[in-house]
């Protein structure tokens, strides 16, 4: 499941016999990811993508427990961050629609909040192990593959379900703070921007 269509690049790593169900808020984006003429990753990589339109965590509160086996949040990255799914509420919900070994990747990249912190103090809370990597890319990777620095933050129901990422050293655990995690009574963005700025 991926929640923000974007242009659809991520399409690009299913593999076979992979089904991919795409959710995204805004119709002119799916309409524009869709259309081959601006965008060829859908269409060359999942055709006839199965994508849902509404708020990707209501589609999601519709979907059984236990039916993902990887569940993408890509939705952070702009200036707008719709705060509603960085909740307690929000990433318990996510959770529950994985199956046991699953994971929950979240795109945490942004340039004006610390996400990876908010996302680390609401794994904490719900007990859920929790891993960070931020990728900086060298200079030729940049130059050559149009790579771009990027946060990830990957979630699971058990450790278990971590142990591949546990083998790679640029994954490291991520563990909160102690202080108070978003939820939907409760957020604060002015403190998350002023931690990027530390």
């Amino acid at each position: 499941g991926v929640v923000g269509l974007g242009t659809g690049s991520v399409a690009c790593y299913a593999r076979p016999g992979q089904d991919y169900i795409y959710y995204e808020i805004d119709p002119l984006v799916a309409k524009f990811a869709s259309d081959p003429q601006h965008f060829t990753y859908l269409s060359d990589c999942t055709p006839e993508p199965n994508i849902v339109l509404g708020d990707g965590r209501l589609s999601l509160a519709s979907e059984p427990e236990n039916h993902f086996n990887l569940l993408l949040i890509d939705a952070f990255s702009s200036s707008s961050v719709p705060t509603h799914l960085l909740t307690l509420e929000a990433v318990g919900l996510y959770l529950s629609r994985l199956s046991e070994d699953g994971v929950l990747v979240m795109h945490v990249s942004n340039n004006h909040m610390n996400l990876p912190k908010v996302v680390a103090r609401v794994a904490d809370s719900l007990g859920a192990p929790a891993r960070y990597q931020y990728f900086n890319p060298t200079p030729e990777q940049a130059e050559l593959e149009d790579a771009h620095a990027s946060q990830v933050v990957v979630l699971a129901r058990t450790e278990a379900a971590l142990a591949k990422l546990d083998a790679d050293p640029n994954w490291v655990v991520l563990t909160g703070d102690g202080r108070r995690p978003w939820s939907d009574d409760y957020t604060n963005v002015i403190g998350a921007i002023m931690e990027k700025k530390r």
